[in-house]
């Protein structure tokens, strides 16, 4: 599969979670899968859809994570993906 194509985000600080960043203690990560269907579910259950090559802030209420917000960006030919605090990294996503 091809290089993960980065979207170009200004600095500033973006939700992780019930917590915001500044966007230099961030990476875009992989999408767990338990994860992502919660994140599905979410957009449609609230209208917001998951907009394919442009990231998205979306809100969410789960019995796993409470309220939490999170940055999603799912390019195309590629799995969904989020902004995380950097030691959620574990490979170069």
């Amino acid at each position: 599969m091809a290089t993960l194509p980065n979207p170009v985000l200004p600095d500033g600080d973006y939700p992780f979670i019930d917590q915001r960043y500044p966007l230099s203690e961030l990476a875009m990560i992989e999408v767990p899968a338990p994860l992502q269907e919660i994140l599905v579910t979410q957009s449609e259950k609230n209208g917001e859809p998951i907009i394919r090559d442009i990231p998205v802030e979306l809100r969410c209420t789960s019995d796993q994570f409470g309220e939490a917000t999170f940055l999603i960006y799912w390019p195309h030919g590629h799995k969904m993906h989020m902004l995380a605090p950097s030691k959620f990294r574990t490979g170069n996503a």
